[in-house]
């Protein structure tokens, strides 16, 4: 049990062992924050990749999310609050051939709301949409993280692109939700 936590931790506490190459640059950085915060970010990059996995930097930062703060907890000398709930956690695309990153960015994060909001070429638009939609939800389904989706509501928001420079052309924004219980697309339109 805890198999990835004690790995991470023993190469994580490795780095500043005595008998650690690296333990005399990360005493060298240890005064100076942004220093010592990059040469960290830096040796944990290279434990996930030492585990198999792809290292990704700030690969959450949400573009607008909302969240609930929840003071009932009160506060304790020398310790900030930050006790809050996300409620909802919104990311835009402008390429039209890139959002469904957003898509599988957005499914791992668990809050009342997911909103991703992409664009399909004008001239593409309809079965466009429904296409990449069904793609979609077949990346969904392949994520560890499926069965969150059970959790809060699932929202993309389609719109033009490749308009010609047509002010009459662009937005044209569609919304579809995603049914947990069909683990499919739908247009938001079409439930009640």
């Amino acid at each position: 049990m805890f198999e990835l936590s004690k790995r991470f931790f023993a190469e994580f506490c490795g780095i500043f062992g005595k008998e650690s190459p690296r333990r005399k640059e990360a005493v060298e950085k240890y005064t100076n924050n942004s220093a010592f915060t990059t040469f960290v970010i830096d040796e944990i990059n290279r434990i996930i990749a030492n585990m198999g996995y792809v290292p990704q930097n700030e690969y959450f930062r949400i573009d607008a999310s909302g969240y609930e703060l929840k003071h009932e907890i009160g506060k304790i000398k020398g310790f900030n609050l930050h006790c809050w709930n996300l409620k909802i956690a919104v990311e835009h695309e402008n390429d039209p051939g890139d959002w469904l990153d957003e898509v599988i960015k957005i499914a791992h994060i668990c809050c009342s709301l997911r909103v991703v909001i992409g664009y399909i070429p004008m001239k593409s638009r309809g079965y466009l949409d429904m296409e990449r939609l069904k793609y979609s939800q077949k990346a969904l389904n392949e994520l560890d993280c499926k069965n969150n989706l059970q959790v809060g509501e699932f929202l993309v928001i389609l719109g033009n692109s490749d308009t010609e420079e047509n002010e009459d052309n662009y937005f044209n924004y569609k919304a579809y939700v995603f049914d947990p219980e069909t683990f499919c697309f739908g247009k938001l339109e079409e439930y009640n």
